[in-house]
């Protein structure tokens, strides 16, 4: 008889599983919500991954969240778990989703020293020593980690990086954005966050110095660039206090307004390909830069306005 054959089937990717870590977020909510496909519209779900556990945890600033979102979770069919460390062998990949940066670097230990590949919401730490030993322990065990604000993959900011032949070379930008502050998160490193990730996903690496003004009401904090372009942020406190960039680029000056529409599905959307690639969407030194940038502008702001050294930022 003569042989049958069939076309092969079509490889599908494994769908990778996540664990959350705290829930003091509004995030732990927003990612389950579009990886998982539940309550959003389509264009918001992203394909590739699934929440599979959580763990609630503690919170030094807002501990009176995680009740409600917890509610949330196990209302999605989330399982919690009583430790993180009960989640090794059962999950893919982690997103460390605390509230808080300084809480961070214990959070994500154990799971580094597993291999397994970490994603820590902004801010990465709220301090250069804990962010050092991060991506240190994470390149002594060859694991994937990185960081992101969601701010960073805006459809705005993207559609720059898509136009950046035809704009040509980006000679600076004003980033600008809410800046209220928390505890917890100190200076820039709470909403602040969002423009700086902005600032430096247009501009890239290379700032050396800063210099901060500072009032009640809002701060500037302008970088210069190694090789002299300038880098500004302007924090709001007081009126509106919306997201947007200037970008004085080679061929035109582009103003933009970032809509944050579908700034969470984007960043979902990178995290399923950082697993799928084993690539790393926001680099090392990026990240360690923006940790230096934001120490030495509180720096420069209790120095009122001297210019700050990135090197010397501690």
């Amino acid at each position: 008889l003569p042989l049958s054959i069939t076309s092969p089937l079509p490889c599908r990717p494994i769908m990778k599983r996540l664990g959350i870590i705290d829930l003091d977020s509004s995030h732990s909510v927003e990612f389950t919500r579009r990886f998982n496909h539940i309550g959003v519209d389509r264009d918001q779900c992203v394909d590739g991954a699934k929440v599979v556990l959580a763990w609630p945890g503690s919170s030094e600033m807002a501990p009176e969240r995680i009740p409600g979102f917890q509610r949330e979770m196990e209302s999605f069919g989330i399982e919690l778990v009583d430790e993180p460390v009960a989640m090794l062998g059962q999950i893919d990949a982690v997103l460390i989703l605390s509230l808080c940066g300084a809480a961070h670097l214990e959070r994500a230990r154990p799971f580094l020293k597993a291999g397994l590949p970490t994603f820590i919401d902004k801010p990465f730490t709220c301090s250069l020593t804990d962010a050092v030993e991060l991506i240190t322990l994470a390149e002594d065990t060859h694991t994937p980690l990185w960081n992101a604000s969601a701010m960073r993959f805006s459809e705005q900011v993207q559609s720059i990086n898509r136009r950046i032949d035809q704009l040509g070379r980006v000679h600076g930008v004003v980033s600008y954005g809410p800046s209220k502050r928390a505890d917890g998160n100190p200076g820039l490193f709470h909403y602040g966050i969002h423009a700086v990730e902005v600032l430096f996903q247009l501009m890239g690496t290379g700032c050396e110095s800063v210099t901060t003004t500072w009032t009640p009401g809002g701060e500037v904090v302008t970088g210069l660039w190694t090789d002299g372009r300038i880098g500004t942020v302007r924090g709001s406190r007081d009126g509106a206090t919306s997201y947007g960039f200037i970008a004085f680029c080679e061929n035109a000056v582009v103003t933009e307004h970032l809509s944050t529409r579908y700034a969470y599905r984007n960043l979902c959307q990178q995290i399923v390909h950082s697993l799928e690639t084993d690539s790393l969407p926001v680099s090392h030194p990026s990240t360690l830069e923006v940790v230096r940038f934001i120490t030495a502008a509180s720096r420069s702001e209790s120095l009122n306005g001297a210019s700050v050294q990135l090197d010397d930022a501690t």
